[in-house]
């Protein structure tokens, strides 16, 4: 059965993957010993240790939400849209479905020494494409790793270094839009001495993109050929406490090309007619037209987002706190953008970021029976410039999810019963949103309050 597991691993490393959520870290370490499967490489023993598990999501929405995955990666319920007679609220639809494709395979490869190092490799996979589809996998995580005794540097795709520690909800989301959510293709250097560590990153998108004048796209940070930047640095003790810093830093070109007027002169003859309606030159004259070209044009966004996190863990308890004051977090699956705030004279427009703070705390208590409580809260700070319109009185603000948000509130309980490597748990989600009228500056004043009631239940068996 193991040489099954390691067979179909290895075969799906040669397919095309895609992302995660935290659960990896707990399935990891709650495997059950299990003799390596290994083989002579250099004179070293190559470890293969596949790993992974079947998961089943049943869920209750009570009204629509913005939501991926077939909704169950579910982040906030939809604003109110009335009919045209104003008596019915077109989101307060409820909805339920049972799936499993959020079941995953992954395989740890290990036991290699290069440059007087230990080389480790991660390749893992779900069934959660980026669309509703029985054939579609994604990449998940997929990167090598060299570590030395104080230093360690990734290349692959695994989590952003702000997502960090998740908090331990059993929803597939994992917190988010209140926890920074994203895995990303990367370069991660760290160095580690004493109980201090310090991290370098650069990064780049896949699936979690920036928003802009063209929708959800990598090409706004790939054009801007600079990668995304993160530095942090945290301490931990052997007592279980952990707190930590970063910031995180990206620069996107949001245009590449505009349209630009510009006038054609033409020679053309001047003529009169005859008497006998013949046509007769008489000179010429120059007729100009008006058209429309495109041009390169060179115009950048910046933001800056820092982060704060404390984890603490003693015996069966677990706390995780983070807070960030986010500045166009849209990469990072939050409510957050960027808007255009004026028009330079060659054209090109200068961008600020939409800013918000966001924070939660997690806790959790128990093995066998577990408890846990998140309580997450979002705010809309608006920009510093005021939004510029175009031609068509549209406001030319880029925000992922929606633009109206104030505040964002959750309040989520759960309990599950875990023996061997079974799980069962259900979990209550009370969101609520506060929705208005965005003004100039992208800021919003609630007028009315539209929440979501999730029921979720999961049952999983790991390995």
């Amino acid at each position: 059965m193991k040489r099954f597991f390691l067979t179909v691993a290895t075969v799906l490393s040669l397919c095309t993957l895609s992302a995660q959520d935290t659960v990896v870290a707990k399935v990891i370490a709650e495997e059950p010993s299990t003799p390596d499967l290994v083989k002579e490489k250099n004179g070293g023993k190559v470890k293969f240790k596949p790993y992974g598990f079947v998961r089943n999501y049943f869920y209750y929405d009570s009204r629509q939400n913005i939501q991926s995955n077939a909704g169950l990666y579910n982040q906030i319920p939809k604003d109110e849209s009335w009919n045209e007679t104003h008596d019915e609220d077109l989101n307060d639809i409820s909805s339920a479905t049972f799936l499993a494709i959020t079941s995953r395979l992954g395989l740890d490869v290990s036991g290699v020494r290069v440059l007087n190092a230990d080389l480790s490799a991660k390749i893992e996979t779900d069934f959660c494409g980026f669309a509703s589809s029985t054939t579609m996998l994604r990449i998940r995580q997929a990167y090598m790793k060299l570590k030395w005794e104080h230093h360690s540097l990734l290349a692959g795709q695994t989590w952003h270094p702000m997502s960090g520690t998740l908090p331990d909800v059993l929803g597939l989301a994992s917190g988010s839009p209140f926890e920074p959510f994203s895995r990303s293709p990367q370069l991660r250097y760290d160095y580690t001495i004493a109980k201090m560590r310090f991290t370098l990153a650069a990064l780049w998108q896949l699936q979690y993109k920036s928003v802009g004048p063209n929708g959800k796209t990598e090409d706004y940070l790939n054009k801007g050929i600079l990668p995304e930047i993160f530095v942090g640095m945290d301490y931990a003790n052997e007592k279980g406490f952990q707190i930590g810093a970063g910031l995180d830093m990206i620069r996107l070109r949001p245009r590449t090309t505009m349209d630009c007027e510009y006038t054609t002169i033409s020679t053309v003859p001047d003529t009169l007619f005859n008497e006998d309606n013949s046509i007769k030159e008489i000179g010429t004259r120059q007729d100009t037209t008006k058209a429309t070209t495109k041009r390169i044009v060179k115009e950048y966004a910046f933001s800056v987002s820092p982060i704060l996190f404390i984890n603490y863990k003693h015996d069966l308890f677990v706390l995780n706190w983070k807070a960030l004051f986010g500045q166009n977090t849209a990469h990072l699956n939050m409510m957050s953008g960027l808007g255009a705030t004026a028009i330079n004279e060659d054209g090109s427009m200068e961008y600020k970021p939409l800013r918000n703070f966001t924070t939660y705390i997690d806790l959790s208590y128990g093995k066998k029976w577990k408890v846990n409580l998140f309580g997450g809260f979002f705010k809309n700070l608006g920009m510093t410039d005021a939004v510029i319109e175009n031609d068509k009185k549209e406001k030319l603000l880029y925000v992922n999810g929606a633009s109206n948000i104030d505040y964002i509130w959750r309040v989520c309980p759960a309990i599950s019963y875990n023996i061997n490597k079974f799980t069962v748990g259900a979990e209550y989600e009370l969101t609520t949103v506060g929705y208005g009228k965005p003004d100039e500056f992208g800021r919003v004043e609630a007028e009315r309050d539209v929440m979501n009631n999730r029921v979720c239940v999961m049952f999983k068996f790991a390995w």
